[in-house]
This record gives structure tokens, C-alpha cells and sequence, in this order.
């Protein structure tokens, strides 16, 4: 391609050459993928943008791509540029993860959210070119930002130590940044496509089925594709919710301080996208073996029923997270690591044996296989906190006995002659609320429907006035009210998107069921809540609510958050009135 072409004009040629020579999907192309270094330009201040084809003079006006993929040495980040993609983005976002996990001349696929500048603090207008975090060490402009970046973006003027412990609890914008959540509801509704069963199982499920089996490292054996070699890793630095969970399914999911994951969908009326969660929430733990894997069931019901909040305390220690990392800070020493090590193909310790000529080779099997990815592995776990796996192995012993500074050394030993696996590690056992409350509420969780489930959190929370005062009934005290504010939450949502929930999950359980079954089950549940006229959908979308998600409004010193509204004008005044037949008809029998 002619050097003298510009960067997009460049790009052009080399994505129609590649259409061409790969016979890629239109959609992959609705997630740019950057020619060499070319900076991949977003939109400025105003709108107007100049990528990916702009013709003169004059910049064309269009929405940023939801994702945009980038060159890091042999890696490849993907840039998570919008938490909602439209369905074509999530098409084109699954073949483009299924293809870059299938090339062997790179070690890794990271995902995540931008977190490039400290200054703007994920705020991509001040990082056009979605450079990866050190390379965009040193390049604010003071003279070009904002009277928002000078005053200290929504906290004001503050001390530099105040605004960032402020923005690492509540984020910008948000109550903490949103990473995901698939797709937008409310678009899919003003597009038409809900009501239109084939336009809605071929724009919006399949490809939300498609990416999920893309970042799980399956493929699709109807395509020219093959399967995934190197593994996906994925850096959520805030909340994940719904759909935008299948981004989690990859080999490691590094979680931040501010990582959460949530269940939004029956506060829309929806139940389960078909990205498997039905599979996998009751089976929590099982991966690792973790305590939290005897209380798999309530942990399920409680996030998903109850919306409950999961931290990355509580991700970790259910194995929805494999790794805790702390500050996103560490995005930057992950790029840095993975940029320079080998790619997957020149992965080994053993050469590769000769080959004479007339011969055969002797040996059938890739004799460095077992070595493959080790090295990524290695990177993570020395970057990690603690991780899924081996979150209580560490002891918190000698506590007195330890260095005030940093709490590893003996006080009378000297750091520099204490070999690291001597160290007292800071972390001890991992507490996690989710798992504590799911033991604690196992019995009422148990019930099979979600109103006998509602009768026994109500009998709990009505114990609170008879302990009330008393001396040592502190704990019983604090359990009611954690059962009255579960009921409250569950009551806020769609009658019958929970009862459809729960029989997912409930049918999900069993043995037999495999994580393709349940997909394929889910898909059709969603699909005929999403038709249904004059649902729970449809009156959501209509009603311009939202899903009570916390804001901070720009420029605002104060600590005051605004909560969105939240719709209450479902078709069922309570799930009593939904009858078992109107489940078995979205579900199936």
C-alpha cells in the first residue's frame, strides 16, 4: 500500500484487501482495527471526527465505534470505547476476538475499558488515538484541557491526594465507570427490532451468542476459523452488568478496587441475554473449589433476583473474577509485560526436532505444547494481589511482630535477607459479603418460586422489632433488615422477569445441562419478553426510565449523587398474580 495514501485512506484499502483475502463479515469492520501505527482518531470535542474516511477538508459527523483494536507488541488490546455496542458491534467485536485468540504470532487478547490517562481518568476525550497507557505517558497538553480537567473534573477544587481517593469510590459520571452492559435496550425498542422475531434473533441474539462462544475461546465450525491458541484477557475497572458479562468468559479477568458485576435486566422486564449466565451463576465456585461453591444456589439468586451488587472481593471469591490486581494502574505494567514476550508460536524450551529429508518425524506432538501461555500466566499471577484459585492460602500471622511500613518483614529482620516466600502476606483470608449473606439466606433462597422465596425473607425481616434493644441480638437485628432491603429490591422489579429468571436458573442447575442448552433456552425466553405486547419491556422502554444506575453530574464539588429513576408500572402488580402457565409459555415446557 502507497506510503504517500493518508493514514484512513490507507486503512480503507487495507480493510477492503482483507475483506477480500479473508472473506470477514461487513460487521467486523464496525470495530476499526489500526494499520500498522496509524492512530485510530475518535471524535473531538464537538462531534465532528475525521476517521474512519473523511473526504477534504471537511470532518464527517458520526458516533465513535463502541470498541476499537490495537497493536501492543504481540499483544492486542481492544479498547472498550462505549459500555453499550450496537448489535453490528457485538457481531463484528466476536469475529474479531475469534480471530486474534486463533493467530499464534501474538501471546494474548486484553480487553478493558480506558483507563489511559490519570488526568482525564478514563475520559477518552483527551485520548484520540487509543494509545496504549505508556505510550501515552507525558503527552497532556495543560493548554488544552478544560475548565472540568483544571477544576478537578466533578470534585472540584480539591487537594490532588482528596480528588483521587474520591474518584477511586465514586468514578466520574457514574457512581463508578461502566464497562459493559452488551447492549442498549432502549435502542433495540426505538429500532424496531424487538417486536421483529427474525430480525431480532439474527441482529441481537446471535451475535450476543456468538461473542460469548468467541471470548470463551469456542468457535463456530460453520466458518473458516480456528480454535483459539492464546488467551483472552480481560480488566474490567468498573461495573459490568448483563450481556456484558460474555466479555468475562475469557481465560483471565483481572479485577480492579472499583470492579462490579450486577444483574440489571428485570428492572427493564427482561430476564437473561444468551450469554450463559444461567449456567453459569448456579455453579459460582466450582471452578476453583472455593467455600463459595456450597452455597453456589442462593449466590445465584441473590444476584440476580435481589440485583445484588458483586464487588471484586466478592467476584473473586466466587470465581467470577480469577485474579484481584488493586488499582488500574496495573493495566499499565500488563501492556508493558506482554508487549515484549514471545508469541505463541515461539513459546518453548525444547527446539523443534530436525526433519531429515526422506524421513518422517518421529515425533507427532508438539513437544513444547505443555509450555504454551505459561509465560502470560506467569505475568498475571506476579501481578495479581491474590487470585480465584488460592485466595485463602495466605495466613495473617504475627501481626504484632510485623514492620509498621509495610507489614511483610519481621520488625527485627532485615527485608533485604527475607526470601518472598517468607513473607507474611497483608491479604489474609478473603472475606466476602456476597458468599456471608448467600450462607446466611440459604434456607429462604431454597424455595423454588420467587414468592415463597419473598414469604421467607418476609418472615426474617419481621423478626427485627423483637430483637430489637435486646443485648447480643445485634447480628439478628442487622440479618432482618438485609432481608427487608432484598424484599425491596425484588419488589422494585418486573414480576414476571424475575419469575422467568428463576425457573432459568432453576432448570439451568441440573446436571444435564450443558452451557450451549442453556443459551439456546435463554434466547428464547428473551426473545418472547422482548415480543410480548404491552409487556414489561415495551412499558419500560416507553417510559424513558432507566435502571437507578447512580450519576454525578460534571463540575458538581459536592458528594451529592443523583439516582435515575426507576419504572414501576409493570403489567403484574406482584409475582402472585403470575401464573405458572405464563412462565412454561416464555421458558418452554
Amino acid at each position: 500500500i502507497s506510503p504517500k495514501l493518508s493514514p484512513s485512506s490507507r486503512a480503507k484499502v487495507y480493510n477492503d484487501l482483507d475483506q477480500i483475502t479473508t472473506n470477514a463479515p461487513a460487521s467486523a469492520y464496525s470495530i476499526p482495527q489500526s494499520v500498522r501505527s496509524d492512530a485510530f482518531a475518535l471524535n473531538n470535542a464537538d462531534g465532528s471526527t475525521t476517521n474512519p474516511y473523511a473526504h477534504g477538508d471537511e470532518p464527517i459527523k458520526h458516533q465513535n465505534p463502541g470498541a476499537v483494536v490495537r497493536p501492543i507488541g504481540t499483544s492486542r488490546r481492544v479498547f472498550l470505547t462505549n459500555p453499550s455496542l450496537t448489535p453490528t458491534e457485538i457481531d463484528g467485536l466476536a469475529y474479531r476476538i475469534r480471530t486474534m485468540a486463533s493467530n499464534d504470532a501474538i501471546n494474548s487478547v486484553v480487553v478493558a475499558n480506558p483507563l489511559e490517562d490519570a488526568m482525564c481518568n478514563g475520559d477518552m476525550s483527551n485520548n484520540s488515538t487509543c494509545l496504549p497507557a505508556f505510550m501515552e505517558e507525558g503527552e497532556v497538553d495543560i493548554a488544552s484541557l478544560g475548565r472540568r480537567e483544571l477544576e478537578g473534573g466533578p470534585f472540584g477544587k480539591k487537594p490532588d491526594v482528596i480528588r483521587s481517593v474520591l474518584h477511586e469510590r465514586f468514578g466520574d459520571g457514574l457512581g463508578m465507570p461502566h464497562v459493559s452492559n452488551g447492549y442498549d435496550a432502549r435502542q433495540i425498542h426505538e429500532a424496531g427490532i424487538a417486536r421483529d422475531g427474525a430480525r431480532l434473533e439474527r441482529e441481537l441474539m446471535a451475535p450476543l451468542a456468538a461473542l460469548s462462544r468467541a471470548c470463551r475461546g469456542s468457535y463456530d465450525v460453520t466458518i473458516d476459523s480456528s480454535a483459539s491458541k492464546v488467551p483472552l484477557v480481560t480488566f474490567p475497572h468498573g461495573l459490568v452488568a448483563d450481556a456484558g458479562y460474555s466479555l468475562l468468559g475469557g481465560s483471565y479477568v483481572l479485577a480492579t478496587h472499583s470492579t462490579a458485576f450486577r444483574v440489571l435486566n428485570p428492572l427493564r422486564g427482561l430476564a437473561f441475554d444468551p450469554v450463559g449466565l444461567s449456567y453459569l451463576l448456579p455453579r459460582v465456585g466450582w471452578e476453583f473449589d472455593q467455600p463459595s461453591a456450597r452455597h453456589s444456589s442462593a449466590i445465584a439468586s441473590l444476584l440476580t433476583l435481589a440485583g445484588y451488587e458483586a464487588n471484586a472481593e466478592d467476584m473473586v471469591s466466587t470465581g467470577l473474577a480469577t485474579h484481584y490486581v488493586g488499582g488500574p494502574y496495573k493495566l499499565n505494567i500488563l501492556e508493558r509485560a506482554l508487549m515484549d514476550l514471545n508469541s505463541h508460536e515461539n513459546q518453548s524450551l525444547h527446539p523443534k526436532p530436525k526433519k531429515l529429508y526422506g524421513r518422517e518425524n518421529e515425533r507427532k506432538y508438539d513437544i513444547n505444547e505443555i509450555f504454551r501461555n505459561q509465560a502470560v500466566a506467569n505475568v498475571i499471577q506476579h501481578l495479581s494481589e491474590y487470585d480465584a484459585a488460592g485466595a485463602d492460602e495466605y495466613a495473617c500471622l504475627l501481626k504484632e511482630e510485623l514492620d509498621d511500613e509495610t507489614g511483610l518483614f519481621l520488625k527485627d529482620k532485615d527485608p533485604s535477607l527475607t526470601m518472598p516466600d517468607e513473607r507474611n502476606q497483608i491479604y489474609g483470608r478473603i472475606e466476602s459479603d456476597l458468599v456471608n449473606w448467600a450462607a446466611t439466606f440459604g434456607e429462604a433462597f431454597a424455595e423454588p418460586t420467587v414468592e415463597g422465596i419473598l414469604e421467607r425473607l418476609r418472615e426474617i425481616a419481621s423478626t427485627e422489632a423483637e430483637f430489637e434493644g435486646r443485648q447480643g441480638c445485634e447480628e439478628d437485628v442487622e440479618v432482618a433488615r438485609k432481608a427487608r432491603s432484598f424484599v425491596g429490591e425484588m419488589e422494585r422489579r418486573s414480576p414476571l422477569a424475575l419469575s422467568v429468571a428463576n425457573e432459568l436458573l432453576r432448570r439451568g442447575s441440573d446436571d444435564g445441562e450443558t452451557l450451549e442448552s442453556c443459551m439456546e433456552r435463554e434466547k428464547a425466553s428473551q426473545m418472547r419478553l422482548f415480543a410480548r405486547e404491552d409487556g414489561d419491556f415495551a412499558r419500560w422502554a416507553e417510559s424513558g426510565c432507566d435502571v437507578g444506575l447512580v450519576e454525578m453530574p460534571w463540575g458538581d464539588s459536592s458528594l451529592m449523587r443523583k439516582r435515575e429513576d426507576v419504572f414501576s408500572g409493570w403489567a403484574h402488580s406482584s409475582v402472585r398474580d403470575v401464573s405458572v402457565d405464563e412462565i412454561k409459555e416464555i421458558v418452554g415446557v
